[in-house]
């Protein structure tokens, strides 16, 4: 029994899924911020963002637990990074969205990543 309880104290103060916690905090802030700035606030979208924030997070804990158990704590280290490096590139986007000035290069890579999304989609 002690084998499944001690990955939970070690996924409770894992500094990783703290840093994942703060910055969906501030997606949902800054996401909040620019639909109020782009006139476009829908509580169905609210929802449906802070329902998806939920479960990447939920999703992450359970898959850190199991590697824990398993002493493979390092890969949902991998995960978690994964998902804090997405949130910084979605924080960056809102605010950059709300006018705040960003560096070139990152305006540029965001451009790039707009038109290779848009480029199957039918107008």
């Amino acid at each position: 029994m002690n084998d499944l309880i001690h990955p939970v104290y070690t996924v409770m103060h894992d500094n990783y899924l703290i840093v994942l916690m703060t910055f969906i905090v501030f997606d949902i802030i800054t996401g909040t911020l620019k639909a109020f700035k782009n006139r476009t606030v829908n509580s169905k979208i609210s929802k449906s963002g802070v329902t998806n924030h939920i479960s990447i997070l939920l999703f992450c804990i359970f898959f850190s637990w199991v590697l824990n158990v398993f002493n493979m704590g390092e890969f949902s280290k991998v995960l978690t990074m994964f998902y804090i490096a997405s949130y910084a590139l979605s924080i960056f986007e809102n605010l950059g969205k709300m006018g705040v000035p960003l560096p070139q290069w990152l305006s540029n890579k965001f451009k790039v990543l707009r038109d290779e999304t848009n480029k199957g989609v039918k107008k």
